[in-house]
């Protein structure tokens, strides 16, 4: 029993460690997202910006309120690029090849004990349907009567017992 609680122990270890480093790793993708967003969101200023000089004809502010624009833009694509590139670690692979072995050894062991009840279910059948043979009249050799066919066979042993 302490071998099946120690495997259960290593299952959820496992399982919180998977757990906590998959919460981990979207985390840190919404906040790559989120200043991805920002990017997008002050690079659009910068185009209301570069439209509002344009059509105030300052030609030079409205160029660097573009390339300002451009460079947000372009900057808002480097946290998406590297939220893609946020895989699992060696760590975590280790971590889930070990929770794959101790389902596996939790599963067998939950097999094992549901063998051992069907057996024990198997057994309790058995002497369930023997005695209902004994008692009900299935024993073909003492006449078919069962208990009721011994009764005679019980009282003259007794009687003889009684006289020794």
């Amino acid at each position: 029993m302490k071998e099946f609680v120690m495997k259960l122990r290593i299952l959820l270890r496992a399982e919180t460690t998977l757990f906590k480093a998959d919460a981990q790793r979207r985390a840190n993708g919404y906040a790559l997202t989120g200043l991805s967003i920002g990017c997008v969101l002050v690079a659009l200023v910068f185009v209301n910006i570069g439209a509002f000089f344009y059509l105030t004809d300052s030609d030079i502010d409205s160029r660097a309120a573009f390339i300002l624009a451009a460079c947000n833009f372009g900057l808002a694509f480097v946290p998406l690029l590297l939220r893609r590139q946020g895989k699992p670690g060696p760590e975590e692979q280790m971590v889930r090849e070990i929770r794959e072995m101790a389902l596996e050894e939790v599963s067998k062991d939950v097999d094992k004990v549901a063998e051992e009840f069907a057996a024990v279910g198997a057994t309790v059948n058995q002497v369930r349907s023997g005695v209902s043979a004994f008692t009900g009249g299935g024993m073909a050799g003492l006449g078919g009567g069962g208990l009721q066919a011994l009764g005679p066979f019980l009282s003259m042993a007794i009687s003889l017992l009684k006289k020794n």
